[in-house]
């Protein structure tokens, strides 16, 4: 995996982190992410951030999307999360992030 651009988060077991994303979710587009691990090793939520500035002043803003890690188990992960168009199956992602996670 490149190691270019690509947060490192150190974790104790029972941790947790949260990523925050800029959300465009209003447009089509929306977070979503993939991971090397083992589905028991880590633990992940998603859920929007709803700030001050998203009030009837701004009709059409969309909410940051937040992803909750949480670490079950010890080891080192990568999760890339991306962010797409559900329906543009063919396309590449107009954003991506890079997290790794080591959890000791």
């Amino acid at each position: 995996m490149p190691t270019d651009n690509i947060e490192e988060i150190k974790l104790k077991q029972g941790e947790s982190t949260e990523i925050q994303l800029k959300g465009l979710a209003t447009a089509g587009y929306v977070w979503n992410y993939t991971t090397d691990a083992d589905k028991n090793v880590i633990t992940v939520s998603k859920d929007f951030a709803i700030s001050k500035k998203l009030t009837q002043k701004n009709v059409g803003a969309s909410a940051d999307e937040v992803f909750k890690i949480t670490a079950n188990e010890k080891g080192i992960v990568y999760v890339t999360f991306f962010q797409k168009r559900s329906w543009e199956k063919n396309t590449d992602p107009i954003n991506t992030k890079t997290v790794k996670l080591i959890i000791g």
